[in-house]
Formats: C-alpha cells, sequence, structure tokens
C-alpha cells in the first residue's frame, strides 16, 4: 500500500517527517523550486516579474493567464513594472479564477466588498496604463451565465493551456474554488473531477473561515456562501504553474501536503504538481512554490 507522501523519488515518507521537515530541505526533498523571499513584498515583487518574464517572452504573440484573487499584491507591481518599462500587454488575455455567488447563486455585483472583479479591475487592469493595456473583452471573468463561455475562450485562446497560471491553495487544499468534490451522497471519480471544467461550488467552511480571518476581520457572514470557479481541466493544462503562500503561518500545513502529498481528491491541491496534457494522461509539473519564512516553516503546534 503506498503512504500518502513521498519524496522527489518516490520513496514514502511520513505526515510527521513531512511536518518537521527544515524550510532549507524542502527544495531537495520535493524536487521542486521552492523560492523563500525575506517578506511579502519581495514575493510580490517577484511574481509580477514572473509575469512580465512571459509577456516578455512572447515577443508580441499572444499570452494567456489563469490569475488568482488571493494573493493581489503582484498586480500593482506588475502595472508599475509595465508602465516604467513600456511593456506592451495588448495581447495579453487572463481568466480569472473564481468568483462569488450569493445565497441565491447570483453572481455578486461589483458593489459587493468581496467583489474578485472589482478587486481585479482596481488592483490590476484601471492600474496599466490605457495606451499599453488590453482590452476588457480579453479579460474574462467567469459569472453565474457565462459558464459555457468561459469553457470556450479557454479552447479558443489557449487550445494548448493557458501560459502561465498563478494559483494558491486553501487550508483543506482548494486550488481556485475546486475542493474535494465528494460531499454528502454525491461521489466523484477522480476522473471526472479533472475533466471538471468552468461550474458551481458551494464554498467550503473552511473556506470560509479562512476568507472571514483574512479579508473580513472575522467576520464568517460577509462570505458568499457559493462560487463559480474554473476547473482542474482548464488549471492543470497551464504550460506553468506558481503556488504563491503569501498569508502567514496557517499556511505551512497546505504548502507541505501541495509538495509531499501524492495527488489525491482528499486534498486537491496535490494535483499541481501534474500536467494534463492533450489525450489526457497526467504528467509531472514542474510547479514553482513562492512564500516567505512565515508560511515555509515546520508545521507545529502552540497555545494562543
Amino acid at each position: 500500500m503506498k503512504r500518502e507522501y513521498a519524496d522527489r523519488n518516490g520513496n514514502p515518507m511520513t505526515r510527521a517527517e513531512v511536518h518537521a521537515l527544515a524550510t532549507e530541505e524542502l527544495a531537495a526533498r520535493s524536487g521542486l523550486a521552492v523560492l523563500i523571499l525575506p517578506d511579502t513584498a519581495a514575493l510580490y515583487d517577484a511574481v509580477a516579474d514572473v509575469m512580465i518574464e512571459t509577456l516578455v517572452r512572447a515577443g508580441g504573440k499572444k499570452v494567456a493567464m489563469i490569475l488568482p484573487v488571493g494573493p493581489t499584491g503582484q498586480y500593482p507591481v506588475f502595472a508599475e513594472k509595465v508602465a516604467r518599462r513600456g511593456i506592451d500587454c495588448r495581447n495579453l488575455w487572463t481568466f480569472n479564477m473564481d468568483e462569488f455567488l450569493d445565497r441565491t447563486g447570483r453572481t455578486i455585483p461589483e458593489s459587493h466588498p468581496m467583489s474578485f472583479r472589482r478587486c481585479m479591475m482596481e488592483s490590476f487592469f484601471n492600474r496599466i496604463p490605457e495606451t499599453l493595456r488590453m482590452p476588457l473583452s480579453q479579460m474574462h471573468f467567469p459569472d453565474h451565465r457565462n459558464l459555457d463561455e468561459i469553457d470556450r475562450a479557454f479552447d479558443e485562446h489557449a487550445p494548448d493551456g493557458v501560459d502561465l497560471c498563478i494559483a494558491g491553495v486553501g487550508p483543506r487544499g482548494h486550488f481556485a474554488f475546486n475542493e474535494d468534490p465528494n460531499i454528502g451522497h454525491v461521489e466523484v471519480s477522480e476522473e471526472e473531477f479533472l475533466a471538471d471544467r468552468t461550474h458551481l461550488v458551494p464554498v467550503d467552511v473552511s473556506t470560509v473561515d479562512m476568507d472571514a480571518l483574512v479579508a473580513s476581520c472575522g467576520d464568517r457572514s460577509a462570505v458568499p456562501p457559493f462560487a463559480v470557479t474554473i476547473g482542474p481541466h482548464d488549471v492543470l493544462r497551464a504550460k506553468r504553474v506558481d503556488v504563491v503562500f503569501f498569508a502567514g503561518r496557517f499556511q505551512r500545513f497546505a504548502l507541505r501536503e501541495t509538495l509531499f502529498r501524492r495527488p489525491t481528491l482528499h486534498f486537491p491541491g496535490s494535483y499541481l504538481k501534474v500536467r494534463k496534457e492533450s489525450s489526457g494522461r497526467l504528467v509531472p509539473q514542474n510547479i514553482t512554490v513562492w512564500a516567505t519564512p512565515e508560511e515555509a516553516g515546520p508545521v507545529t503546534s502552540r497555545t494562543i
């Protein structure tokens, strides 16, 4: 029987070993690029550079990116660098990972304080100089009315996968809003989960708690109960995946699960280490993991 955790060579590891591993050993034991920056300012600067490099390397050809709300600190930095260096973004196509829905399943308005579209307009799009930025029509925002439209846009503008996906991972492993889909009487196979495209989901209680702590001063009632999200199919077809941990020590568990846990529906972030080819075959994906020492330290418990 395979252990849940393994190092770069497939050697089994125990959960305790994974949690106790020293920060400086994470890259060598996982075989993945684990880049530890001194603070969040340096982290956001480095992630903005990844976005810039992806654009510059394309030499004016179409570039497609999947972008999250969380983290967002890289977007103002990206816009400032674009303005300073005169980088042309007019052939950039972006796909927001997700958006909240209200209790009736409708997309929350931009006036809502938790609106991801509003956040992207304020922190990203509106900060790029008008002469350098892409048309708004090239920014794709999922909502409850356009699920098939988002899927068609992926097929048209990123038929072989987006050039860059920036992702975060939640406390129970969600990327975008893709949690373990097996809840209650629902039974979903790995094959079905990995084939999911843009769809509606309930927001997991752990995600509500996380967002309440990070974004709404602990007010759980401020977090909408449903969401629309792009699915694993399009995330895992990305040509490059950068996973960013930025919110403090409570992300230490998720970082190590992402690095060392074998791909499993019980922690979806573990799938970010694989790429889904056009044939559907899963192959290793050389993700880059970004963090500060706060997120990359050993997993320990303490009283507060």
